[in-house]
C-alpha cells in the first residue's frame, strides 16, 4: 500500500483546500514534512487516521471514542445539545477565521492510497466530510465516500462491488485499525512505551491494553478469540436438564461482563470530553504565550541577562578597537604604499654601505698620511738603506697615492644621503619588514572583524532591550498563561484518574474471562454434558492448540526482528545480547551478550526510546503487511546520536513508505543533507499572520520552494 496523496479543506489550523502529493519511489520512499510547533504538523496527522478510521481513529484516543455512538454526558439529550464525544471533537476541527467564525461549505479530510489486490494494483480514496450544526441544534452531519479510479484513468467513481453501510469495514479490511497505531505514530507514544507504560513491558494502563490488543490484531488472533467466544455461548445456550444452573451462571457472568464494558465504554468517553477540555486549554495557552512572544515576552525574562551580555559585547568592542588603533599608530600606514617602501629599503641598505666605505677610506687616509711623514724623516731612508734618489722616489710614490685617497671617491667623498645612524636604520629596517609582513595585514582583518561582529551584537541587544516590554504589558499576560497551565494541570490528572478506572475495568474484563472459562471447563465436567458439549470441547482444544502455536511461531519472529532492529539503532553494539518476549502480556526482556540479565533501569531514556522504536519496527516486519509509516515528530526526545541512528538506519528503512513530520531541530540541515539520497518529497507546513497553516513545497529556509531542500532532493 502507497498513501498518495492527502486534501484538506477548511480542516483544524487549514484553510481552504490543502492538497499534499505523499507519492515516492522505491529508492526514495522518506517524504519529509517540516513545521514549527503549532504549525500544523500533529493536525496533519491526526487528520488521515481520522479520515480512514472516523471515531474509531479520531484524535484524544482512538479507543477512547471507538464507542462514540453513544451521547457525551449519558442519554439522546446530554451533553452539547444531544452531541456525541466524536461529534464535539468534529465540531472542533471546522476552521475558523482570526474572528471565530466558521465558514460555510463543508469541511473534509480525503486520503487517496494505492493497494494491491487479487493479483493487480487499484487506487482508491477516502474522504470523510462535516458540517456541524450550532450548539443545541442537533448533532453533526457526517458524510463517508469511497471511490476507486477506474483502469483507464481519470477520477474516482464510487465504489460499487461493496454497499455503502460496509465502506468502513472495506477499509478497515486493507488497513486494520487494530494494527494502525503500529504503523501511525508519534515520539510521544514511543517516549511513554520506553517509559513503560505501553505494552513494552507489560505496562498495565490503558493505552498499553490497546497496543496489546493491536499485537493480537497482528498475529491474527482477533477471529480466533471471537470464533471461541461465540462457542462459549452457544455451548451455555443450549444446556439441559442438570447444567441449567450452569448456564444460569455462565449468564450472570455474561451480563456483569457486559455491564462491565458499558461502563468502561463510559469512561472512555469521559476521557475523550476531558481530552477536548485539554485541547482547548491548550489551544488557550498556546495562544496567550503567542501574545507575550510578540510583545517579546520571552525577552523580557532573559533582560538581565541581555544587559550583561550587552556590557560584555561593549567591552569587547572597546578592546578590538583599542588593538586596531595601536596597529594604526605603528607600522600598519607604511603597508599602504609597498612600492615606496622598497625604495625606502633600498636607500637605507645603499646608505649603509657608503658609510661603511667612507669610513674606510678615513682609516686608509690617516694610515697613508703616517707613512708620508716617516718618508720624510732621514731616520726611515737610513734604516732603510736607501740613498737620497731612492728615497726621494718612494716618497713621490707614496704621496701619489695619498693624493688619489685624499683627492678622489667622487660620490662617496659627499655627506651621506641620509646620515641615519646604525639604530636608526635597524629600527627603520624592522618597521618595513613589519609593514610587508602578511600577519600585519591578516591581524588588520581579525580585530576589524571582532569590532564588526561586537559592534553589530551591541545595536541587536540594544534593540531587543528596546523593546522588551514593560512589566505592567506583560505581567497579566504571564498571570493568565500560568492559570492556564494549572488547568490543564488540573485536567491532566483527572484524565490520569480516568485512565485508572478504565485499567481497572479492563482487569476486571479479563478476570471475568477467565471467570466464564472456568464456568466452561465446568460444563465440559458436567455428568449431563451431551454430545455438542463434547464437540465443543475438541473445538475449543483445537482452538487453543491453534492460537498457542501461532503465538508461538510469530513471537519468535518478532524476537529475532527485534534484536536485529535493536542492533541497528543503538550505537552501543555490545550492549544487548538477546531478547525475549512473553506470549501473553508481549513484556519484553532483555539479556547481555553473555546471557545475563539487562533490567530495563540500566538503560539511558534515550535507549529506552530506541529500543520501544525498535518494538515498533520488528512488529511492522513481523506482520508482513506492506503498509507505510507515518511517524509524527519521532526525534524530539532524543540526543544527538541517537537522532542521526534514526535518520540513517531507520527511516530509509523502515517501509516502502515513510512520511515524517518534524521540527527544524529534529531533522536539521546537516541530517537533512544525510536523508537527501532517500527522499522522494519534502514540505514546510507554515502560518501566516491569522495563523491559517498552508503547506507547500520544499523546506525551511527554503522560501521558493526550489532551494536547500530541493537541491538536496
Amino acid at each position: 500500500m502507497i498513501l498518495t496523496g492527502v486534501v484538506l479543506t477548511d480542516y483544524g489550523v487549514y484553510r481552504g483546500r490543502n492538497e499534499i502529493d505523499l507519492s515516492c519511489t522505491a529508492d526514495r520512499p522518506v517524504v519529509l514534512i517540516g513545521g514549527l510547533n503549532g504549525a500544523g504538523k500533529t493536525t496533519l496527522f491526526e487528520a488521515v487516521r481520522l479520515c480512514l478510521y472516523g471515531a474509531g481513529g479520531a484524535p484524544a484516543g482512538a479507543a477512547a471514542l471507538g464507542g462514540a455512538g453513544r451521547r457525551s454526558g449519558g442519554g439522546g439529550g446530554g451533553g452539547k445539545g444531544g452531541r456525541t464525544a466524536y461529534e464535539e471533537m468534529l465540531s472542533r476541527r471546522v476552521h475558523r477565521n482570526g474572528r471565530g467564525e466558521a465558514g460555510g461549505g463543508r469541511t473534509s479530510v480525503s486520503v487517496a492510497f494505492r493497494f494491491f489486490h487479487a493479483g493487480r494494483e487499484e487506487e482508491y480514496s477516502v474522504t470523510r466530510s462535516w458540517r456541524a450544526a450550532p450548539a443545541g441544534e442537533g448533532g453533526v452531519d457526517e458524510r463517508l465516500e469511497v471511490g476507486r479510479r477506474g483502469p483507464g484513468g481519470g477520477g474516482f467513481a464510487p465504489l460499487d462491488d461493496v454497499e455503502r453501510p460496509h465502506w468502513q469495514e472495506f477499509i478497515e479490511g486493507i488497513i486494520p485499525r487494530g494494527i494502525m497505531q503500529l504503523f501511525f505514530f508519534d515520539g510521544e507514544k514511543v517516549a511513554r512505551m520506553a517509559g513503560g507504560e505501553e505494552g513494552i513491558d507489560g505496562g498495565s494502563g490503558a493505552s498499553g491494553e490497546a497496543i496489546r490488543e493491536s499485537f493480537g490484531a497482528l498475529l491474527g488472533l482477533e477471529q480466533v478469540e471471537q470464533l471461541r467466544a461465540d462457542l462459549e455461548v452457544n455451548l451455555a445456550r443450549n444446556l439441559t436438564g442438570g447444567g441449567a444452573a450452569l448456564r444460569g451462571e455462565f449468564e450472570r457472568t455474561k451480563a456483569e461482563k457486559a455491564e462491565s464494558g458499558r461502563s468502561t465504554e463510559q469512561l472512555r468517553e469521559r476521557l475523550a470530553q476531558k481530552m477536548t477540555e485539554i485541547d482547548a486549554v491548550h489551544a488557550q495557552t498556546e495562544a496567550v504565550e503567542a501574545k507575550i512572544s510578540g510583545l517579546g515576552g520571552g525577552f523580557a525574562a532573559r533582560r538581565e541577562e541581555a544587559r550583561a551580555g550587552l556590557a560584555a559585547a561593549r567591552a569587547e568592542h572597546e578592546a578590538a578597537c583599542q588593538r586596531l588603533r595601536d596597529m594604526c599608530a605603528g607600522a600598519l600606514p607604511f603597508s599602504l604604499v609597498p612600492a615606496r617602501l622598497a625604495r625606502l629599503r633600498e636607500g637605507i641598505l645603499y646608505d649603509q654601505e657608503a658609510q661603511r666605505r667612507r669610513a674606510g677610506r678615513e682609516m686608509l687616509r690617516a694610515g697613508l698620511g703616517r707613512a708620508a711623514s716617516m718618508l720624510d724623516a732621514g731616520r726611515f731612508r737610513t734604516g732603510a738603506g736607501l740613498d737620497a734618489g731612492g728615497a726621494e722616489r718612494a716618497a713621490r710614490l707614496v704621496e701619489g697615492v695619498a693624493g688619489e685617497v685624499m683627492g678622489g671617491g667622487g660620490e662617496d667623498a659627499a655627506e651621506p644621503p641620509m646620515g641615519l645612524s646604525q639604530s636608526q636604520a635597524a629600527g627603520l629596517l624592522r618597521t618595513i619588514d613589519e609593514a610587508n609582513s602578511p600577519s600585519t595585514i591578516e591581524g588588520l582583518a581579525e580585530h576589524a572583524g571582532a569590532a564588526a561582529s561586537s559592534a553589530e551584537r551591541i545595536a541587536g541587544l540594544e534593540s531587543s532591550l528596546a523593546r522588551a516590554p514593560r512589566d505592567d504589558e506583560i505581567g497579566p499576560l504571564v498571570s493568565e498563561a500560568g492559570r492556564l497551565r494549572e488547568k490543564k494541570g488540573r485536567l491532566g490528572e483527572e484524565a490520569a484518574h480516568i485512565e485508572q478506572q478504565i485499567a481497572s475495568g479492563v482487569a476486571l474484563r479479563h478476570h471475568l474471562d477467565s471467570k466464564l472459562r472456568d464456568i466452561v471447563s465446568r460444563i465440559y465436567k458436567s455428568e449431563g454434558s451431551e454430545r455438542g458439549v463434547e464437540l465443543t470441547r475438541r473445538v475449543q482444544g483445537v482452538l487453543e492448540e491453534y492460537a498457542d502455536g501461532l503465538r508461538a511461531r510469530k513471537v519468535r519472529v518478532l524476537e529475532r526482528h527485534l534484536l536485529d532492529s535493536a542492533h541497528a539503532l543503538l550505537h552501543k553494539r555490545g550492549l544487548i545480547g538477546g531478547v525475549a518476549v512473553d506470549p501473553s502480556t508481549f513484556a519484553v526482556s532483555l539479556t547481555r551478550p553473555g546471557g545475563a540479565d539487562l533490567p530495563r533501569g540500566d538503560l539511558s531514556e534515550g535507549e529506552k526510546q530506541m529500543l520501544a522504536t525498535a518494538l515498533l519496527w520488528a512488529l511492522a516486519r513481523t506482520s508482513g503487511r506492506a503498509l507505510p509509516f507515518m511517524i509524527d515528530t519521532p526525534l524530539a526526545r532524543l540526543d544527538r546520536s541517537h537522532r542521526d541512528s534514526i535518520v540513517e538506519r531507520f527511516l530509509p528503512a523502515a517501509s516502502h513508505q515513510v512520511i515524517v513530520l518534524s521540527t527544524d531541530e529534529e531533522v536539521n540541515e546537516r541530517r537533512l543533507a544525510r536523508l537527501a539520497p532517500h527522499l522522494g518529497r519534502t514540505y514546510i507546513v507554515e502560518c501566516d499572520g491569522d495563523g491559517a497553516a498552508r503547506c507547500r513545497e520544499g523546506y525551511f529556509d527554503d522560501h521558493d520552494g526550489e532551494g536547500r531542500a530541493a537541491a538536496a532532493v
